[in-house]
């Protein structure tokens, strides 16, 4: 039996699934699609065309959250490594075959070499996926949720090693997909607010503060606030804890500082 579970997302991609989904069949792993409210019906389609393939298909859910519809999908998956690869990624052949032995404790897989529109492709021990949470949800529009995961997991103490990119390839499309079904269509300001997101969360992670779903809800909103605010903000703190040192109340604060970069 296979070690890994292929987890692959559809939403408005159908056409670029049933070029897809046919290579990841073929591997021999589990596969698993996600219909995340998808206008094509994806999920229908892959019952009827491919019923060895397991779907999950949830409805009214008109954003799109990736990090959402990656949970599902693990949480249906029975193998004891997870491969998130993204629709518009076709698998060679040889791919499980060459991937399984290189699963070991300790370690995920990421392609190498790593183009963008292969970010999102990793293979990640259950356990581990398991014991960081699996994708944080709070992120919203495109961007940042993979680098993320990858951060979370470092953190965790596992190391990051590769397999062939060579055993992926990415389908062309334009860029106005990436943002049909998201609120925010500026995909800079979009992954600058998430970026700014994942380093303020992670910092207090270190710091030892993990913070539940509704605090990371409220740190994501009051970033997005600052940097969607008329007049541009140079500075937020972000609270990290208050301690008392005599008869002191010490409020610790982390401080960031925004710099517009130069192009020059």
């Amino acid at each position: 039996m296979a070690l890994i579970s292929a987890i692959t997302i559809c939403k408005g991609r159908l056409a670029h699934l049933k070029q897809s989904l046919p290579a990841l069949m073929a591997t021999g792993m589990e596969v698993i699609v996600v219909d995340y409210d998808c206008p094509d019906h994806a999920g229908e389609w892959v019952t009827a065309t491919w019923p060895q393939a397991r779907v999950v298909s949830v409805s009214d859910r008109p954003r799109f959250n990736l990090s959402a519809a990656r949970n599902l999908g693990a949480a249906v998956a029975s193998r004891e490594w997870l491969v998130f690869l993204d629709a518009d990624v076709i698998v060679a052949p040889s791919f499980m075959t060459v991937v399984e032995p290189l699963l070991r404790g300790g370690v995920f897989l990421i392609p190498e070499p790593r183009p963008p529109d292969l970010w999102g492709a990793i293979a990640v021990a259950r356990r581990h996926f398991d014991a960081i949470g699996g994708y944080d949800e709070v992120f919203e529009g495109w961007g940042v949720e993979d680098v993320d995961f990858i951060e979370r997991l470092l953190i965790g103490g596992l190391q990051q090693a590769p397999f062939p990119g060579e055993l992926l390839r990415a389908i062309e499309h334009g860029e106005t997909e990436r943002t049909r079904f998201h609120e925010m269509t500026d995909r800079e300001l979009n992954a600058s607010i998430n970026g700014f997101y994942r380093i303020a969360k992670n910092d207090l992670a270190r710091h030892g503060e993990l913070l539940p779903l509704e605090a990371r809800q409220r740190l994501y909103a009051s970033i997005r606030a600052a940097m969607l605010a008329p007049e541009p903000v140079r500075t937020i703190q972000v609270p990290v804890r208050t301690t008392l040192v005599h008869k002191y109340n010490i409020d610790v604060f982390l401080r960031y500082d925004f710099r517009p970069r130069s192009h020059t």
